[in-house]
């Protein structure tokens, strides 16, 4: 009689604690998962952006839980996983902007440069006056060994900028094809920590000045901790 009362109640706690996860919101799912990220618990956000992207009745969360979850995989350095979720979100969103350009980073930091120059080159196809998604392509198609094709993609960006008014990325994108240019007197591998730094800075600046959480979460308050603009996604 005691077991089958242990039994009985350890099913009922088991029925309530399943009830309490399936009663978790998105919204606070979503809460869980952007706060264990910005305190710095990268591998724990995966979780909860895991069972994000399995709400089945809101398409945008899902949507941007699978780019959350791939770029937070990409700053985990796990690149096979941050790919394998990107790729599956540019073939359900082919025309995505934000899935093109967050596979096409993955892929680059991965130095899978000729996968990493379609993908760029996709997002400019989607969005002809986005200077960063040159800078992606000039520097992919130099990790690839095509200087000049680079120098020439990194000069379309720096015209862009001029004409946005965009200083800082004028600059940078200027020094950027002198720095080619003065990297043909060396070996390839010399030009490796640049590269992946100047990536690096790609990825970063796309997630805080280009991606618009709130076009696919309009409803909650992002509470974002960043230093750089919003821009609007058109």
């Amino acid at each position: 009689m005691f077991f089958l009362r242990l039994l009985s109640f350890l099913f009922f706690f088991n029925t309530l604690a399943t009830t309490d996860a399936l009663a978790i919101s998105p919204e606070e799912l979503f809460k869980k998962a952007q706060t264990l990220e910005d305190d710095g618990f990268l591998e724990e956000a995966t979780k909860s952006w895991e069972k994000l992207s399995a709400v089945e009745n809101n398409l945008n969360f899902v949507i941007y839980a699978q780019l959350k979850l791939g770029t937070t995989y990409l700053k985990l350095k796990q690149f096979q996983k941050s790919i394998e979720i990107l790729k599956t979100t540019t073939m359900s969103h082919p025309d995505s902007f934000d899935a093109n350009f967050s596979l096409a980073n993955s892929l680059s930091a991965f130095k899978n440069f000729p996968e990493a120059i379609k993908s760029y080159q996709k997002t400019i196809t989607l969005k002809p006056r986005e200077g960063l998604s040159y800078v992606g392509l000039g520097l992919s198609l130099f990790g690839n060994g095509n200087s000049k094709k680079a120098i020439k993609t990194l000069l379309k960006a720096n015209k862009l900028f001029k004409e946005k008014k965009n200083i800082s990325w004028y600059r940078d994108t200027r020094v950027m094809v002198a720095q080619i240019k003065h990297f043909a007197k060396f070996p390839p591998h010399f030009s490796n920590l640049w590269l992946a730094n100047n990536l690096k800075l790609i990825h970063d600046t796309y997630e805080k000045a280009v991606f618009n959480s709130k076009y696919y979460l309009p409803s909650i308050s992002m509470h974002k901790k960043t230093n750089f603009p919003i821009k609007e996604n058109n």
